[in-house]
């Protein structure tokens, strides 16, 4: 199953424009969604970021699955014009915030295999989501339902503005004297999650990587502030209750 990439903004080449008819707006691959028009990654309903060069990589990838995909293809399309340096460092730091966000691992792939200095393969099964009778604008939005769990505890996120940090009137009470009195916020909207730190004084770890400015969440994330581990479970509503799940 192969399909040609979407074209770069501002392309306008009629050629170009008609070899875009044939590329699908949405395709699934296990619980993500990647959708090239909007240039969105989805799990579970809920939107992933991810910066745009990896997003081209990963969109290169999964339009076709299974096949290697040449270092030199992805420089020719992605870093025309960039030295093999630069293109060398900026091609492996896409393809690991690619893992990241799949929460994907270099040694045991699920998603994103690589194949030493050749390049790289899309190893998954990939599905064509069907859009034909859906709106032509942009991508229904799902509205979010979120929980955190914290040890045998579950704590219920509805949409708005939540605080975790040591005041005990924070959503996410943690007392204790390395966390901040309002220590970070997670932001529940209508389709979208995201966390921010408020210039705590020891930080916010998310999957590990401590937390500069505001981003987004999704399901099976881990935060921690301070002694707290706390795992994000967030799904799309028309998906049904919220379970636990661990993350991988």
């Amino acid at each position: 199953m192969h399909w040609a990439l979407t074209p770069m903004p501002g392309v306008v080449e009629s050629a170009r424009m008609a070899e875009a008819e044939s590329v699908p707006r949405i395709v699934r691959f296990g619980v993500f969604e990647l959708d090239l028009k909007t240039a969105e990654l989805r799990k579970r309903g809920v939107r992933v970021r991810l910066q745009e060069q990896p997003f081209q990589v990963l969109a290169m990838l999964v339009q076709r699955p299974g096949d290697l995909i040449t270092r030199d293809e992805l420089r020719a399309r992605l870093w025309p014009d960039a030295v093999f340096v630069d293109f060398d460092q900026g091609l492996n730091r896409a393809v690991t915030k690619i893992r990241s966000a799949l929460g994907d691992l270099a040694e045991s792939p699920r998603f994103v295999e690589t194949l030493e200095r050749r390049g790289y393969r899309f190893i998954a099964a990939v599905e064509v989501v069907d859009t034909s009778h859906a709106p032509t604008s942009a991508h229904p939005a799902r509205p979010v339902l979120v929980q955190l769990s914290w040890g045998d505890r579950s704590i219920p996120l509805p949409e708005g503005t939540h605080i975790i940090g040591r005041d005990p009137a924070s959503t996410v009470w943690v007392d204790s004297g390395v966390v901040s009195r309002r220590h970070a916020s997670i932001v529940v909207s209508f389709a979208s999650l995201t966390i921010e730190d408020h210039g705590s004084k020891n930080g916010t770890l998310v999957n590990g990587a401590p937390l500069s400015g505001k981003a987004a969440l999704g399901d099976g994330d881990q935060i921690r502030v301070g002694p707290a581990v706390l795992v994000v479970h967030a799904a799309a509503s028309d998906t049904g209750t919220l379970t636990a799940r661990s993350r991988h």
